[in-house]
């Protein structure tokens, strides 16, 4: 038994590829320790890369043709309007099939905010037996007849019924200056065609399929200021690492009446991997603002936001690549193999060179 393992033996060493060299026939060199080191150091480095590629996921896009029109498309907002109350303004939606949301509410809400920008506490109400001044409308009234104004709604309908513009006192009148400003935060359910989603001036309606907008003009003239604050804009759902354009855009009107549009183009895109599917929107926009007012008297378009959109007919599909192990590991014994035959060769190079340079310095 014990001669049939010494001649198996003997016969694998026939196939041993990886000479032996005796330890005493060895020659080390300082050049060949700096050179091992950097090689391990770059071994290890590129190790730390690959194994980074792998566990990283890799997606792939694919074009498809968008085959969800029938469905309904979530538009998330968040906008805060500094210089208007939210009673003053109407969020609707008007698309390419006629139809028409007026005045939002339910999945949308609008927060009245104070001067600081905090969520408004109300504005103050005269209690019994007091008389709140009604300011300007107060000089126009009969001699004698003393006007009440205990709210800020019965301020503005005084200003009206004397035919006075009241935009200009809404930031600093007793009775309105807990709400200086509104906050539009929700999501509107729109179809999948082109359209647009607007906050705007006035009270809006429906008439013979119109969509239009009811206001006093004097309200415009008097300064109708659309600043605003995009905090949130996504369509669709949220995902990590799909970038908002319009996020974080802040406009600061001084003066006139201005219509901000924004035209939004959106890619329809699905995201694909760890067994589950997120539906969003990716989009690029192009942006454009104008003072309406042109003279007393006449406007060349509605001071407010306008976020018109469209949607191209193409959807991308992304999913995530899965590496195999194998590859994992053919990539490292390429990396190992490598280095450590260019570090050889390279070693070797060294070592004859200031050999033959010693022997000629010996002659």
């Amino acid at each position: 038994m014990q001669q049939l393992n010494v001649r198996a033996g003997s016969k694998l060493k026939k196939f041993d590829l990886y000479g032996k060299v005796h330890d005493d026939y060895r020659i080390k060199t300082q050049s060949g320790g700096i050179i091992s080191l950097v090689s391990m150091l770059i071994m290890a480095m590129l190790f730390l890369s690959e194994l980074h590629n792998y566990l990283r996921a890799e997606l792939i896009d694919h074009i498809v043709v968008d085959t969800t029109l029938n469905q309904k498309l979530p538009i998330g907002l968040n906008i805060t309007f500094p210089h208007i109350r939210c009673d003053e303004v109407s969020v609707d939606t008007v698309d390419s099939k006629g139809e028409n949301q007026v005045d939002i509410a339910g999945t949308l809400t609008k927060m009245n905010l104070d001067v600081v920008g905090a969520p408004s506490k109300g504005d103050p109400v005269a209690k019994p037996g007091e008389c709140f001044s009604c300011l300007e409308a107060q000089d126009l009234a009969e001699k004698g007849e003393k006007l009440c104004c205990n709210s800020c709604q019965a301020l503005k309908e005084t200003y009206q019924d004397f035919g006075l513009p009241y935009f200009h006192i809404l930031d600093t009148a007793m009775q309105c200056s807990n709400s200086v400003g509104c906050r539009v935060e929700g999501d509107v359910l729109v179809s999948k065609v082109g359209g647009n989603v607007h906050v705007a001036l006035g009270k809006s309606t429906v008439r013979d399929g119109k969509h239009v907008h009811e206001f006093n003009l004097k309200d415009v003239e008097d300064g109708f200021n659309t600043s605003h604050i995009i905090h949130r804009l996504e369509f669709g759902e949220r995902v990590p690492g799909v970038e908002s354009p319009l996020e974080g855009t802040a406009k600061i009107v001084l003066k006139g009446a201005y219509m901000f549009h924004y035209y939004i183009k959106l890619v329809p895109t699905l995201f694909e991997g760890d067994g589950k599917s997120q539906y969003t929107h990716q989009y690029s926009v192009t942006g454009q603002e104008k003072d309406v007012l042109v003279r007393k008297g006449e406007l060349a378009g509605l001071p407010g936001v306008f976020l018109v959109y469209e949607f191209t007919p193409f959807m991308v599909q992304k999913s995530v690549k899965e590496v195999p192990f194998s590859h994992f590991v053919i990539s490292v014994c390429a990396i190992i193999g490598g280095v450590f035959t260019v570090a050889g060769l390279l070693d070797a190079l060294l070592y004859r060179t200031a050999k033959r340079m010693k022997g000629k310095a010996h002659i």
